[in-house]
C-alpha cells in the first residue's frame, strides 16, 4: 500500500529535524575542539542520536563537515540583500554587512564552525570551498558600486579594496576569537571598520563633483 501523503509528511519533517540537529550539533563540536579532534560519537551524543542516524544522514564524518560549510555560505547572498535594501550608501552596507558577519561568528554555530574547518580543510578529506574567494569577490563587487556611486576617494581601487577588505576582517576577527572567543568581535570589527572607511570614503565635495549613479544604474544593481 502507497503511503499517504499524511503519513509521509510527519516521517519527513522529523527526518528534516534529525538532520538539523546534526548539523547543529557538528558544528558546536568542530568550532570548539577542531575537525580532528571531533568523533562521530561525539557528534550524535551531541544531537541526541543514535549513529544510525548519524550515518543515514552523513555516511562520513566529512560529509557533515561539508555541509556545513556549504549552509554557511548560502546565508550570504540574503545577509547582502538585506544590507541593500536597509541601507542608500554603499559604503553603509558594507559595514552593515560586516557587522552582521561578525556576530553570526560569535552566536551561529554553523559560521563559527565554517571559519574553523575552512582553516583545516587539509584535514577533512573531501573538497571544501576555498576560503575568501566568493566573499572577495562579494566585497569587490559592493565597493564597485560604490565607486559609480562616487563614494569612493579619487585613485580608490574596488578590487584591491575587496580584497584588503576580508584580509583584515579575518584578521580582526581571528584577534577576537583568540583573546575573547569572540566575546567583543562586534566591538573590534565596529573600531577597525570606522579607521579603514576614514581611508577610502569620498567627502562631501568628492562625492558631489563626481555624481551619484544614473537611475538605470541603480535599477540595474537592485535586480
Amino acid at each position: 500500500m502507497t503511503p499517504t501523503r499524511g503519513a509521509a509528511e510527519p516521517m519527513q519533517e522529523r527526518a528534516r529535524r534529525t538532520r538539523r540537529a546534526i548539523l547543529l550539533a557538528a558544528a558546536e563540536a568542530f568550532a570548539e575542539n577542531g575537525y580532528l579532534a571531533t568523533t562521530t560519537s561525539d557528534i550524535a551524543a551531541r544531537a541526541g542520536v543514535t549513529k544510525g542516524a548519524l550515518v543515514f544522514h552523513f555516511p562520513a564524518k566529512a560529509g557533515v563537515a561539508v555541509a556545513i560549510v556549504e549552509e554557511c555560505y548560502e546565508q550570504w547572498p540574503t545577509v547582502v540583500a538585506d544590507a541593500r535594501l536597509r541601507h542608500e550608501r554603499m559604503t553603509e552596507v558594507i559595514g552593515e554587512v560586516l557587522h552582521r558577519v561578525a556576530m553570526q561568528i560569535r552566536e551561529d554555530p554553523i559560521v563559527r564552525a565554517t571559519v574553523r574547518l575552512q582553516a583545516e580543510r587539509a584535514l577533512i578529506g573531501e573538497p571544501v570551498r576555498t576560503p575568501h574567494v566568493a566573499w572577495t569577490a562579494a566585497m569587490t563587487e559592493l565597493f564597485q558600486a560604490a565607486e559609480r556611486r562616487g563614494e569612493l576617494r579619487s585613485g580608490a581601487d574596488p578590487a584591491v579594496l575587496g580584497r584588503v577588505v576580508v584580509a583584515s576582517f579575518h584578521g580582526v576577527q581571528h584577534v577576537s576569537g583568540s583573546l575573547s572567543g569572540h566575546a567583543d568581535v562586534g566591538e573590534r570589527v565596529a573600531e577597525w571598520w570606522a579607521v579603514f572607511r576614514a581611508g577610502f570614503e569620498a567627502g562631501p565635495e568628492t562625492e558631489s563633483e563626481t555624481g551619484s549613479e544614473t537611475e538605470s544604474e541603480a535599477e540595474s544593481e537592485a535586480e
